[in-house]
C-alpha cells in the first residue's frame, strides 16, 4: 500500500531469536547520567587538568555512581571507570557492532522475493546465512532500516 505499511509488514517477520541457554555473558557496565542545567558551579572532570576558568559551568552530566561531572557524552568516568552514555548513543551503536552481512547478488530467470512476495526476473539478492531471495528494494530496506534478515529470523 505504502512505505509505512510495507515497514509494518516487514517488522512482523523480525522477531529477536530466543536466548541460548549455555552462553557466556560478556556484559559491559554502563551508566546513564543525569543532565542538570542548574547544578553547582564546578569544572567538569574532562577539563579539570587544564584548569580553565571558562569551563566552570553550572550544567553538565553527573555520573550516577560517583557523581562526577562531565560536559559531553559518551565518556568513561575517570573516577569510577563507569562508561557513561545516553540511551540514543547505545541504540545507534548496536547495529554498528553487529552489522548484517551483505547479500550476494545472483542472476536467476525467475524468483519470488521473500520480503514483498513479488516476482523478480533479473537480479536477486540472497542472504548468505539462510539463502532466502530478496529484490533490490527489500535488500536496501533490510540493510538500512531493519538491520535483521527476515529469512534468518
Amino acid at each position: 500500500m505504502n512505505e509505512s505499511h510495507f515497514r509494518d509488514l516487514m517488522i512482523q517477520h523480525c522477531r529477536p531469536p530466543p536466548a541460548k541457554v549455555h552462553t557466556e555473558a560478556s556484559l559491559i557496565k554502563m551508566g546513564f547520567p543525569t543532565h542538570l542545567l542548574n547544578g553547582p558551579l564546578t569544572p567538569c572532570l574532562c577539563h579539570l587538568e587544564k584548569a580553565s576558568l571558562e569551563k566552570i559551568t553550572a550544567d553538565g552530566y553527573f555520573c550516577p555512581q560517583c557523581n562526577s561531572k562531565y560536559c559531553e557524552l559518551p565518556v568513561t568516568c575517570q573516577v569510577c571507570g563507569l562508561t557513561l552514555v545516553k540511551a540514543p548513543h547505545l541504540a545507534r551503536s548496536y547495529y554498528h557492532l553487529f552489522p548484517l552481512p551483505a547479500f550476494t547478488e545472483t542472476l536467476l530467470e525467475r524468483s519470488i522475493c521473500v520480503g514483498c512476495q513479488s516476482i523478480v526476473t533479473e537480479k536477486v539478492y540472497s542472504c548468505p546465512k539462510c539463502t532466502q531471495h530478496f529484490c533490490l528494494d527489500c535488500d536496501l530496506y533490510i540493510h538500512e532500516t531493519l538491520h535483521n534478515c527476515p529469512g534468518c529470523l
